[in-house]
């Protein structure tokens, strides 16, 4: 059965739904397997929840203070202190925003600290990203000749430590050496240029809180400065000190999805979102003495493999291999094949601890910020790094030990896997295209009629990884290039789309692209802050083109927004001018069309609410040149791109 919601003008799916849709094998399998079994998963517990509160939905339910919490409706417009509707919704979407600028932060925050001590030598890791580092210091305008490579790096990681916790009024240097000149302009007219993004959260909870702001509009100016910190603040320092601390990730074949696990073999699966303490461990791994172990526990061998963003970062950087994402945590588990987990921070779901307990599975937290009962915990800081090769160790051996205690009547391993071409950093989408020009020169002549970008996490709202694949599958048959990162390219990795051979699926100007270049027609490009290699290739084929960014022919597109992260992904895009088309409506109320008193009985008036017409309408498109498309229908999501991409075209006047 399915789950209707007229207020939303949508409906969620049932069990029978998500069983019924969800693309992958795998996954249909273990959710029906884990029922069968008794095992609690997302999906009963999403059941339990129906029907969900309708004020919470449409973010008309205000707990900012401890006088409500308040529910407005037309009846109850205004809150006890007074805050109106308009307020609450965006005071709601900022503090959404802001949540998860936060988490990207404490990312951003663990790896610039880390790059500090290895230029420092207190963490015995190697700067193996010279080229990265190069490049962001000759941007920053940083003095390179007559240094070590570690003094230089020590110099990049101090700006963006700084850009990340600046309280005075100066610009982030990183937006200033990254961003187009033309949206700097812009930001500058409307007076959203960001100071960083502890101030921006700092200041988002000041506005918000009892008593501060009561005019929506500010709101709206303080959400994209907000979302300009996060871009370049969080998304930014993460994914560039990774790659001063990794290297750039280069293309290369990989498999992936549940097939993975094998029986015979320690199975462990690395979790969350940090890679820091991840590649260390990855190194112990390989060691003689844990490989060793692992023979004399009886194993065949050690299979590691990864899930969510920090398997993202092993797939692109070293090929290994993923499973699944935030709502496949509990199915990975379900296997019974599981040995140990490994998590750091962020989207470890407590459900998985549920399901770990049920099959004996071992979890490791190895971050102080995410602290789960009944796991064991080791772990990394940043700022007392010298214990990181011990520690590092002493999780490899508990991981690899854990294999001798598993109950071997439990296992449930699909058989799926999937061919994937992964490593898709910004130079490698550029050096395979034969630079900005050879692209530019495909999306002029119509061959790639534009780009998406397929991002984002799952929600229980649609039927699992379903709307992310037929979405794409849409659009790579009109022509339209993908790059995805996240939960999503993990769905988009599992059905195939990221192998050279889905090229059959594209249309014939993309097939011909991708089959002379070898390549898929959907680009994974890493982790969550990896949206960052996207944006800067939008950024820097407007600026090849002559053409300001919201002219172009680019789309954000999410799909199953679940996490407060996404919020933050997709108004980073729209400050660039990027139109977005998001997937479940978001906690904005539904503008539904009502039939007009004394007026002709087709005549209807279309209904509105001041928030949804600013992103929807013209309040948004005149400030930043791009809009929001809600659309839950993944059929009609692709055609709404479609649709924005051919515009977009023929203002320009290209084919």
């Amino acid at each position: 059965m399915k789950y209707s919601y007229p207020i939303l003008n949508a409906e969620m799916p049932g069990r029978e739904d998500v069983l019924r849709l969800t693309p992958n094998p795998a996954s249909k399998d273990l959710l029906e397997y884990l029922h069968q079994e008794g095992v609690e998963t997302w999906l009963d517990r999403y059941e339990a929840q129906q029907p969900m509160c309708g004020y919470g939905l449409r973010g008309l339910c205000c707990r900012m203070c401890q006088w409500g919490p308040c529910r407005l409706d037309n009846k109850r417009q205004r809150g006890i202190c007074g805050r109106d509707l308009s307020t609450v919704i965006m005071a709601n979407l900022v503090r959404s925003l802001v949540a998860g600028l936060a988490a990207h932060g404490r990312h951003a925050h663990e790896v610039i600290l880390t790059i500090m001590a290895a230029a420092e030598g207190k963490a015995n890791l190697p700067l193996k990203g010279e080229e990265r580092v190069l490049d962001v210091a000759n941007r920053l305008g940083l003095t390179t000749d007559g240094r070590t490579i570690k003094e230089i790096a020590r110099e990049v990681a101090e700006v963006l430590l700084e850009d990340l916790g600046r309280l005075t009024m100066t610009p982030i240097r990183i937006l200033t050496a990254y961003a187009p000149r033309e949206r700097i302009e812009t930001w500058q007219t409307l007076g959203v240029l960001p100071r960083s993004g502890a101030y921006e959260i700092m200041e988002t909870l000041h506005m918000t809180t009892l008593g501060g702001t009561s005019d929506w509009t500010s709101l709206t100016e303080q959400e994209l400065r907000a979302a300009l910190a996060y871009c370049y603040s969080t998304l930014f320092g993460s994914s560039l000190a990774t790659e001063m601390l990794f290297g750039i990730p280069r293309p290369k074949v990989a498999t992936v999805n549940y097939g993975i696990l094998k029986e015979d073999h320690v199975n462990i699966l690395i979790h969350g979102h940090s890679p820091v303490m991840v590649e260390k461990i990855l190194e112990k791994i390989r060691t003689p003495e844990i490989q060793e172990l692992a023979r004399k526990a009886g194993a065949k061998g050690i299979v590691v493999g990864g899930m969510c963003c920090t398997g993202e970062e092993l797939l692109a950087r070293y090929g290994v291999p993923t499973v699944t994402n935030i709502m496949g945590q509990e199915l990975a588990l379900g296997t019974g094949a599981v040995d140990t987990v490994v998590v750091d921070m962020q989207c470890v779901i407590p459900g998985m601890k549920i399901v770990a307990d049920c099959f004996g599975t071992q979890v490791i937290t190895t971050c102080n910020s995410n602290r789960i009962p009944g796991a064991i915990h080791i772990p990394f800081d940043p700022e007392n790094p010298e214990g990181l090769d011990e520690d590092a160790l002493k999780v490899a051996r508990l991981a690899v030990e854990a294999f001798a205690h598993r109950d071997r009547s439990k296992m449930h391993i699909p058989r799926e896997t999937t061919e994937a071409m992964v490593g898709w950093s910004y130079e490698a989408i550029v050096d395979t295209f034969g630079g900005l020009k050879g692209l530019l020169e495909l999306l002029r002549e119509g061959k790639i009629k534009g780009i998406a970008t397929v991002v984002g996490c799952n929600t229980p709202k649609v039927p699992y990884e379903f709307n992310h694949v037929t979405i794409v599958r849409r659009l790579i048959e009109s022509d339209i290039l993908v790059t995805t990162t996240g939960c999503c390219s993990h769905a988009l990795l599992n059905a195939g789309l990221c192998s050279p051979a889905a090229a059959s699926q594209a249309g014939p100007g993309l097939q011909e692209v991708c089959r002379s270049r070898g390549i898929p027609p959907v680009l994974a490009v890493g982790g969550c802050v990896d949206n960052t290699r996207t944006l800067r290739l939008f950024i820097d084929l407007a600026e090849e083109a002559g053409v300001a960014m919201p002219k172009m022919p680019f789309v954000f597109v999410g799909p199953e927004p679940g996490n407060e992260k996404t919020v933050g992904q997709g108004v980073t895009f729209l400050a660039h001018g990027i139109s977005n088309v998001i997937g479940f409506p978001g906690p904005i109320p539904v503008p539904l069309p009502r039939p007009v008193a004394g007026a002709a009985p087709d005549e209807y008036d279309r209904g509105s609410n001041p928030v949804a017409d600013f992103f929807a309408g013209d309040g948004l498109y005149e400030k930043v040149g791009a809009r929001i498309y809600t659309e839950p229908y993944p059929k009609l999501a692709a055609q709404t791109i479609r649709m924005l991409i051919r515009r977009q075209r023929l203002a320009l006047g290209w084919k």
